[in-house]
């Protein structure tokens, strides 16, 4: 990234931690299917200690949703609900925090102080996440260049996330206070592959700790993107590795194009965006555009605003599928709006000509300004006009400091202000936490091997290639292969190409998860080891366990599969090579990969490949041994 605009991004990494329960109570972080119990709370902001409201919790607080909860005891109790104090914080995991702070070589804190940071957007039943910075500074290094660390705190995981609609929002609270660590990096230039290319390390050190959670939504990225000295976006929420270079690149294209509409501005001499605004129900009483008459149809209103100077901007792409008006659309639709219908776009929306000539009358505008209507319940229509209003007139300035989602595409969408420093506050129900020499030293002690050189070693001993030694090792379960690689008589490079390639192959046809379970894998290994079935098989068999529901025996009956040995083998492939005499005749040598085919079709998952084509290339050289001597063309 970084090239001429000086593209930032800055990565924090919130990584869950094994722990047998949660951060302040003895809850096991468990994943509850059944929730008996649930409650209703709309939580409100409170001023700072300096007497100001953080503006990411009056955007939630003005939104005027409810939040309702949902428990089971198995998993949650008293603490979860802000019903009862937080208990003592869990040594194992401060002590796992702090075992991750220093692989990436921070600076253990000699006190660790809890805070409060405030969360209202309802994700914490008590309206704020408790947050301790257990390390500060550190580095490591990726391609030669540093990476600077800011901070690695120890927090409490937020409630789960049912569903949500304009009124309400649903959480569940069995991930709510489960021990998580957040690596805060310093911002980085590179290309949004080079970013992958830390968050990918990263990950991978907080792995070799041996004390971190695996598994679907155990681990999360966060961004804070910028271009050279314009505000801090940040992005939250990418789930997936792979997405972060998508969500870069899309992010550093988003801010290039606002920074080219407000350059656009001020070579039109617009040094300010004026805006005014009015309700301009009458103009679109008979109105042919279906999208102002669904909310018009419910006793809806339709406000105007007027934008100076903005007019053919707000549709303007200066990068492809960028544009101002799409922000603003964005803007409306975190507030309970569909979206907005603006100027650049009224034909195509279905505002008639006589509607839009009428309209700018009723502004008293030009065809030089902007025109934005909002359409939907009066209450909602006034709450949102305002926000608009300022995004309106902050494009001068170019990008504005917000908070935004990553999206499953790679994209980001907006979700509400940057939070402040108003944030946060110490918290009052824990007491500071003095650090022991004796727990440093037994962190210090726990010093994991470099992931590199645990890569390394797999390579080496097993004969892996670096790919797959590598895969073993972002498999989570190193130790795993080890165990196999030593039990079983099956080649190591087989073994780990079954636990980490075969899952994404079967994932790709659709095969339920059951089927490419860890215990499966095994269990279909096992059955290769004891000569139940060929290795070729194991793909056969995963995929009937999968679709079927069925036992890896269960699987291998109903395939039909029975291990032969090399004397059935040979009987298969003679009757082959005596039925192609023609085609070994006609291509010799170039006959074997046909053969090959038609020998696997009958012998697959009841042979071993490489037992087939040794029989097999025997019998070919003897055919065509014969074949020589017959026809006299092979010297004496």
């Amino acid at each position: 990234m970084g090239g001429e605009d000086g593209l930032l991004v800055g990565l924090e990494i919130h990584q869950q931690l094994a722990c047998s329960t949660k951060l302040f109570c003895a809850c096991p972080p468990a994943k509850s299917e059944e929730f008996p119990y649930h409650f209703e709370r709309r939580l409100r902001p409170a001023q700072s200690e300096t007497g100001r409201f953080d503006p990411a919790a009056v955007f939630e607080f003005a939104k005027g949703r409810s939040n309702m909860y949902f428990w089971n005891p198995e998993s949650s109790c008293l603490v979860e609900a802000d019903e009862e104090p937080p208990h003592p914080i869990s040594k194992e995991a401060l002590e796992a925090s702090m075992l991750a702070a220093a692989t990436i070589d921070s600076n253990l804190v000699d006190e660790v102080h809890v805070m409060r940071k405030i969360v209202i957007d309802g994700s914490n039943t008590g309206g704020f996440q408790r947050t301790a910075v257990v390390g500060l500074g550190g580095s490591f290094s990726i391609d030669g260049s540093r990476v600077g660390v800011q901070s690695v705190t120890l927090e409490e995981d937020a409630a789960r996330i049912l569903g949500e609609d304009a009124a309400s929002r649903r959480f569940a609270l069995d991930r709510m206070g489960v021990a998580l660590v957040e690596v805060a990096l310093e911002p980085v230039k590179g290309d949004p592959e080079f970013v992958g290319r830390v968050a990918l390390h990263l990950g991978r050190a907080l792995r070799s700790t041996g004390r971190v959670a695996r598994g679907l939504g155990t681990i999360r990225q966060d961004l804070n993107v910028s271009l050279s000295g314009g505000a801090v976006v940040e992005v939250k929420g990418v789930q997936k590795l792979n997405l972060l270079p998508k969500v870069v690149e899309y992010e550093g294209k988003r801010q290039r194009a606002l920074v080219q509409v407000a350059a656009r501005l001020k070579e039109s001499g617009v040094r300010r965006v004026r805006c005014r605004t009015g309700d301009v129900t009458a103009v679109f009483a008979r109105t042919s555009s279906a999208a102002l008459r669904r909310p018009l149809g419910v006793g809806g209103r339709v406000g105007c605003i007027a934008a100076e100077g903005l007019g053919g901007l707000l549709g303007w792409e200066p990068e492809p599928g960028m544009r101002l008006g799409k922000e603003i659309a964005e803007v409306a639709r975190a507030n309970s709006l569909g979206g907005v219908i603006h100027s650049d776009e009224f034909a195509r929306q279905g505002v008639a000509e006589s509607e839009a000539s009428e309209l700018r009358k009723e502004m008293r505008c030009g065809e030089g300004d902007g025109l934005v209507l909002v359409a939907g319940p009066q209450e909602v229509v006034e709450r949102v006009i305002p926000l608009l209003m300022s995004r309106l007139e902050g494009a001068v300035k170019g990008v504005p400091a917000e908070t935004r989602a990553a999206t499953d595409a790679g994209e980001t969408r907006y979700m509400r202000p940057r939070a402040g420093s108003q944030r946060m506050y110490p918290e009052t129900d824990i007491p500071t936490i003095k650090v022991a020499e004796g727990l440093w030293k037994k962190v210090l002690d726990q010093m994991p091997e470099d992931w590199s050189t645990l890569v390394g070693r797999l390579k080496g001993k097993y004969s892996l290639s670096a790919d797959l030694a590598l895969k073993v090792y972002d498999s989570g379960d190193p130790e795993e292969f080890e165990r196999l690689a030593h039990s079983l008589r099956l080649e190591p490079s087989f073994i780990a190409s079954a636990l980490v390639d075969l899952p994404v192959r079967l994932a790709r046809e659709e095969v339920p998860e059951r089927g490419y379970s860890p215990q499966v894998i095994v269990e279909a290994l096992k059955a290769v080891d004891a000569g139940r079935v060929a290795k070729e098989a194991v793909p056969a068999i995963l995929g009937v366990v999968g679709r079927r529901g069925v036992s890896v025996s269960e699987a291998i009956g109903e395939l039909g599969l029975v291990a032969l040995d090399e004397t059935q083998v040979a009987a298969t492939v003679d009757r082959i090579v005596g039925a192609e005499a023609n085609l070994i005749q006609e291509k010799g040598e170039g006959a074997f990969s046909q053969l090959m085919g038609e020998a696997m079709r009958e012998l697959r998952g009841k042979a071993d490949g490489a037992t087939v084509a040794r029989v097999l290339r025997q019998r070919l050289d003897a055919a065509l041994g014969k074949t020589s001597r017959a026809g006299g063309d092979q010297p004496s």
